[in-house]
């Protein structure tokens, strides 16, 4: 591999590695402050790991703008910036305001640094390649995601403020991203509604708001499911969340050959492989069941976030990617956002009660339907393209 390569190789797993603690958010802490903030109502306590969505959200809405001011890797290291800053914020006080709103606003950094690599990566390197640098991106974001639930958890075993201390990898990746990444100006003259979105991109973003929707249950419950269930602490949290991004990057460093195994199919079998991780989470007894449960969700978040970015890194011009990638993100920020609020809600309507188990149920009978109506769309198409 080429000097310049190995330089954006870098470059893209440290973005992704800061990206991968928004899949931590402060999961390995949650049943913790569930019980702190217990006057707020565990809805609300929810939310807080799904806030960063509303501002994700709008972070991406301005990416495709952004790159026609700045370059992209200045968006990068202001990205990581506000990153780090909102994610320790919470250290040095316990009013729930201030958590809240550093929640909030770290969702505008990783709005913005998210759909960064999938552009890099379409301007860097020939479409042939990318699937394995997508794989990369996603090998990042679960070492970001796994390292930040172990280190998390251990540092929640001191007490829970030190969990926030693991925010300071942003700080390392914004350094290393400033060393590493080529500098390019933005693309003269380009207007943002000159960049045309295909259907696929479309698809993939309303399959990314259903995802995100379904899987973020994983994560805003399974604290408390443990707590619940088995009395554990944030330490086992954080190790139970730490197989789930082990997984996620064991996946993650074999997606190309995953991808050229699966082919077409890939799409769907990862969204069936958090159904199956859900089902045997309900169905199987003892802790057995919370580790193969964990495992499966992370390969399916990996394996649906690296095809996703694939797919959408080719169905766009080069220079309309980060749009393409913003649009992505926007759409699924909305599911991830809405998710604490839809899914107690719907436990409480459909099945009585507003409960982690509840919510497990119903993120599996979702997840199952949105994995089938896939498989049926993907053969459909294949046949009529036969």
């Amino acid at each position: 591999m080429k000097t310049k390569n190995i330089k954006i190789a870098v470059s893209i797993f440290l973005t992704a590695f800061a990206f991968g603690l928004n899949i931590t958010g402060i999961t390995p802490v949650l049943g913790v402050l569930n019980t702190k903030y217990h006057a707020y109502g565990t809805s609300m306590v929810q939310l807080l790991q799904t806030l960063p969505y509303l501002l994700i959200m709008v972070g991406s809405l301005t990416v495709g703008y952004l790159t026609t001011k700045i370059s992209k890797k200045k968006i990068i290291v202001i990205g990581l910036l506000i990153i780090g800053i909102c994610g320790i914020l919470p250290f040095f006080t316990d009013i729930f305001t201030i958590l809240f709103i550093s929640r909030l606003l770290i969702g505008f950094g990783f709005g913005i640094t998210g759909p960064m690599n999938t552009a890099i990566v379409a301007d860097f390197i020939e479409p042939e390649k990318r699937a394995s640098y997508m794989g990369l991106h996603v090998v990042g974001m679960g070492v970001g995601a796994m390292m930040g639930n172990l280190i998390g958890g251990a540092f929640a075993g001191l007490g829970y403020k030190y969990f926030y201390l693991v925010y300071l990898a942003a700080f390392i990746a914004m350094l290393g991203v400033m060393g590493v990444l080529e500098e390019r100006k933005p693309t003269a003259g380009e207007k943002v509604s000159d960049m045309k979105m295909t259907k696929m991109v479309w698809v993939l973003s309303i399959a990314s708001f259903l995802h995100t929707l379904f899987i973020t249950t994983y994560n805003t419950n399974i604290g408390i499911y443990l707590s619940e269930q088995f009395s554990s602490g944030a330490a086992m949290t954080g190790i139970v969340t730490a197989i789930n991004s082990a997984f996620a990057l064991l996946c993650g460093m074999m997606f190309s050959k995953i991808s050229g195994f699966l082919k077409k199919y890939t799409l769907p079998v990862s969204i069936l492989a958090a159904a199956m991780g859900y089902a045997v989470l309900l169905f199987v007894p003892g802790m057995l069941s919370v580790y193969i449960a964990s495992a499966l969700c992370g390969i399916s978040l990996s394996c649906f976030m690296a095809i996703a970015n694939y797919l959408l890194s080719i169905s766009v011009e080069k220079d309309a990617v980060a749009k393409a990638s913003g649009l992505f993100a926007i759409v699924g920020g909305v599911g991830g956002l809405i998710a604490p609020l839809f899914m107690g809600g719907a436990a409480n309507i459909i099945l009585g009660a507003n409960t982690a188990h509840n919510q497990f149920l119903i993120a599996f009978v979702g997840m199952l339907l949105f994995g089938i109506i896939v498989l049926i769309g993907i053969r459909k198409d294949y046949a009529e393209h036969a």
